[in-house]
């Protein structure tokens, strides 16, 4: 197996984890209203796991551009580049999303905002996050078939 297989593979496993972990807090943390210190518990967990396989994204990727020959100068001078580049772009939204809801959203939510609104704007921000990791995923397939 070579090494460009190799994290091929963990890239994709990353993206799983990523991705298949956000879908499985959106159907389970509404199922649990009316536990606050369940869900924080919960949410502490994955973001472990979850930031994790985000900074694996990000170094397999780079592994990934790197084994098919991207440079710098690629990301805008040809066709697998500039995918590469509105991937990078999913993949930041996606990220930015997230940490949005995590680092500054939920927490002064949890204090200001009713439940309702809460709920609002993390439903937002997770759908954000989401959505923008499937685009980057389906930018991966793309670029693995070569365009």
């Amino acid at each position: 197996m070579s090494w460009a297989t190799l994290v091929l593979f963990l890239h994709i496993v990353a993206a799983c984890v990523w991705i298949g972990g956000q879908v499985t807090v959106a159907v389970v943390i509404p199922a649990l209203r009316g536990h606050p210190d369940l869900i924080r518990t919960i949410g502490r967990r994955f973001q472990v796991l979850a930031w994790s396989a985000y900074g694996a994204l990000i170094v397999t990727g780079a592994g990934n551009a790197l084994f098919m020959g991207l440079g710098w100068g690629d990301l805008t001078g040809t066709t697998e580049g500039r995918l590469l580049l509105e991937k990078l772009g999913l993949v930041l939204l996606s990220g930015a999303a997230a940490a949005v809801h995590v680092f500054v959203q939920a927490p002064r939510s949890r204090a200001r905002l009713s439940h309702r609104a809460f709920s609002a704007w993390s439903a937002v921000l997770g759908s954000v996050s989401l959505l923008a990791a499937l685009g980057a995923a389906l930018y991966g397939v793309v670029i693995a078939r070569g365009g």
